[in-house]
C-alpha cells in the first residue's frame, strides 16, 4: 500500500473515538436465516457464484515452474491448473476423457499429465499423448480429439484466478474488480508459500467468510486472545465491485496518529484483508500474507484451506519456527473460538426456528458482502432468495 494512502487512512482516524462504534453503514440489514440453512439456496450458490464466478486459487509462487500443478473444486467441478512451458497458465477439468479419473491431486510438479486409473498420458497443454498398451482399442477416436477440457484462468498481481463456466475473456482485472490498485503494491509474486493447512467445519460457507468482515465480536469473543492488542469498535472499510475490503485495527494505531504525519506508518497497526467474493481472502498481516480459500461441500459444511506466505524463503530453524507459530496462533484463535461458534450458530439457523440475522450499521462489510451475494443470486434469477 503506497505512503500516500496509508497517510489518508490515518487522517480518517485522528478524531475517531476508540471506544466508539465507528464508521457506521447507512443502514443494517436482516438476511433470512434460510440464506445459510437452505438446501436449494445453496446450489444455486453453488450454481452461480462457485462456477460462474472467477475463483481465487492461491498465488503465483504455487504454480511457478513448467509442470507445476494445483488443484480445486470451483463448485462441483474439479479443476487443474498448470504452468506451461511458455510460462503461462492453462486451465482444465481434473477428469481423464477416457473413464473421468482425476488425473491428479494436491499440487505438485510433473513432466507431463498421467491419469492414474489406465495411464493415458496428456502434455502441459492438455493434449492427449498417449493410450499406453491400447492405442489399437481406440483407433476410431483419434488422440487430437480426446484433449482435457478447458475451463478459464487467468492470472495477475501475483494472483490465480479460475472460473468453472461463463469465464470467457476471465482477466485478473476483472475478476479484482479495482482492488488491484492497492493489491499491486504488496508484490504477491515475490512472496513465497510457507504451509497450507485444511480443516472441514460444520457451517455454510458465508459464516466462515463473515467473521472476516468485522471486528464487533473482538471484545467479547476474543476477550482472552487478541482483544487487547486490537480495537473492536472501529475499524475500516471499502469495496471493489462485490469485494469488501476490512481493515481491523491494533490499538496502537491512535497512537501513530499522535506523532508527525511525516512519521506516520498505517500497516504495522494494522490486519488487511481484501474478502473476494465467495472464494475467500487475502490478509496483508504486519510481515506477511494469509490466505483463506473455502470450498463448500454442502449447505452446512465447509473446507477451508489456510495458507501462509513469506517475503523470503525460511532458511533457517528459527525463520521456519516463527512462521509456525505464526500459523499455529491464526489457527488456534479461529480453531478454538470463532468456528466451534459458527457451528452453533450454524446449529441454530438450521433448526428453523431462527427467522432472520440483523446485521448492525457497525458492520458494513459484512452488508455489503451479502448484500452482493444477493444480487449475484437476483441478476442469475434464482428463485430461493
Amino acid at each position: 500500500m503506497r505512503q500516500e494512502r496509508q497517510v489518508e487512512l490515518l487522517r480518517l482516524l485522528k478524531d475517531v473515538d476508540p471506544l466508539e462504534p465507528w464508521p457506521l453503514a447507512p443502514h443494517t440489514m436482516r438476511n433470512p436465516a434460510r440464506a445459510y440453512a437452505d438446501p436449494a439456496r445453496f446450489e444455486d450458490e453453488r450454481r452461480v457464484l462457485f462456477r460462474g464466478h472467477p475463483q481465487m486459487l492461491g498465488l503465483s509462487v504455487e504454480c511457478k515452474a513448467p509442470g507445476a500443478f494445483i488443484t480445486a473444486n470451483l463448485g462441483g467441478v474439479p479443476a487443474l491448473i498448470v504452468r506451461q512451458r511458455d510460462g503461462g497458465l492453462r486451465g482444465f477439468v481434473n477428469a481423464c476423457r477416457h473413464r473421468g479419473a482425476p488425473v491428479a491431486q494436491g499440487a505438485g510438479e510433473r513432466p507431463n499429465i498421467a491419469c492414474p486409473y489406465h495411464g493415458w498420458v496428456y502434455d502441459l497443454d492438455g493434449s492427449l499423448t498417449a493410450r499406453p498398451y491400447a492405442e489399437p482399442a481406440f483407433d476410431d477416436e483419434p488422440k487430437q480429439n480426446c484433449p482435457l477440457k478447458s475451463i478459464s484462468v487467468a492470472e495477475g498481481y501475483g494472483l490465480i484466478f479460475a472460473q468453472a463456466e461463463g469465464g470467457e475473456g476471465l482477466t485478473a482485472d476483472r475478476a479484482l474488480c479495482g482492488a488491484q490498485d492497492e493489491i499491486k503494491d504488496y508484490g504477491l509474486e515475490d512472496y513465497v508459500l510457507v504451509e497450507s493447512r485444511e480443516n472441514t467445519w460444520n457451517v455454510n460457507w458465508k459464516l466462515v467468510l463473515d467473521t472476516f468482515t468485522e471486528s464487533y465480536h473482538i471484545r467479547s469473543l476474543h476477550k482472552n486472545t487478541i482483544a487487547p492488542t486490537y480495537t473492536s469498535e472501529v475499524s475500516l472499510s471499502k469495496s471493489f465491485g462485490p469485494h469488501p475490503q476490512m481493515i481491523g485495527l491494533l490499538k496502537t494505531v491512535f497512537d501513530e496518529v499522535k506523532k508527525p504525519e511525516s512519521e506516520w506508518r498505517f500497516l504495522p497497526h494494522t490486519t488487511n484483508q481484501y474478502i473476494f467474493m465467495p472464494s475467500g481472502l487475502i490478509t496483508y498481516q504486519r510481515d506477511h500474507i494469509e490466505m483463506w480459500r473455502v470450498t463448500p461441500l454442502a449447505v452446512g459444511r465447509t473446507l477451508v484451506k489456510t495458507s501462509i506466505y513469506a517475503p523470503a524463503p525460511p532458511e533457517t530453524d528459527k525463520a521456519r519456527a516463527y512462521w509456525q507459530k505464526n500459523l499455529d496462533l491464526l489457527l488456534k484463535v479461529t480453531g478454538d473460538e470463532d468456528f466451534p461458534l459458527m457451528e452453533e450458530i450454524q446449529a441454530n439457523l438450521a433448526s428453523g426456528v431462527v427467522p432472520d440475522l440483523i446485521y448492525g450499521k457497525n458492520e458494513p462489510c459484512l452488508i455489503h458482502l451479502h448484500r452482493s451475494i444477493n444480487a449475484a443470486l437476483a441478476s442469475a434469477g434464482c428463485k430461493t432468495l
